[in-house]
């Protein structure tokens, strides 16, 4: 993934990315993906054992529509942004994640003033519930990987088909973070979605988003297992 030189565009138009899906396909692979996510609730619901194997099929849920679309319409693995890209790009992307974590632990620091448990402490209770292994492979290899292909690579770019890239950025940012299903995570969620899609925009390469996804919920998967394993110690 050496760098690629991609011209600046000179209008919105041209900063448009090109993809031979539209809103309908888009549509069409969210509503598959709710189908899939509710089926896997189910079988949660009347099988918890099997709560670790379903976070696993919940994320492959999200590929599989798009892979449909994709052998449909013939399209090659460049149009989802499989493509190389600056390394300048993920720079950038490592500062904006750091800005955004500032709004984050403010967000946080509010949550707790109202007494309500911000997303760690969620997640830190998952590590006493999940098989610790499945968790973190979840996490950590497939969420980055199959997430960006899915809100970035395929959900933003078919909306910038009728959209403009700031309105499709929004809507696929906020989709990412209600898929969460998580109220307390929505905003940080939402913020990272934004931070994401304007990366991919400029470098029209999901690859750093992939990198940066990997980063973030490598070290929060980390801190959450270091905590938890502290408290069985005490």
């Amino acid at each position: 993934m050496l760098s690629e030189n991609i011209p600046a565009p000179a209008n919105e138009e041209e900063n448009k990315i090109i993809v031979p899906w539209s809103v309908r396909e888009v549509i069409f692979v969210i509503i598959a993906a709710i189908l899939l996510t509710m089926g896997a609730i189910f079988i949660v619901i009347q099988r918890p054992d099997s709560s670790s194997f379903m976070m696993v099929v919940v994320e492959l849920g999200y590929l599989l529509p798009v892979i449909v679309i994709l052998l449909i319409k013939k399209a090659k693995p460049e149009t989802v942004g499989l493509r190389k890209f600056k390394l300048g790009n993920l720079a950038l992307g490592c500062g904006l994640i750091f800005g955004t974590y500032i709004l984050i632990f403010v967000h946080n620091i509010i949550l707790l003033a109202f007494g309500i448990a911000p997303q760690g402490e969620l997640l830190t209770e998952l590590f006493g519930q999940e098989d610790v292994g499945i968790l973190i492979f979840t996490g950590v290899i497939l969420a980055p990987l199959i997430e960006e292909t899915f809100f970035r690579g395929f959900v933003f770019s078919g909306l910038q088909q009728k959209y403009s890239w700031k309105v499709a950025a929004l809507i696929s940012s906020f989709l990412f973070a209600v898929a969460h299903m998580q109220l307390v995570a929505l905003i940080p969620t939402l913020l990272m979605g934004l931070v994401l899609a304007y990366l991919y925009q400029r470098s029209k390469s999901i690859w750093p988003g992939i990198i940066l996804h990997l980063i973030v919920n490598s070290f929060a998967f980390g801190m959450i297992y270091l905590m938890s394993w502290m408290e069985t110690l005490l």
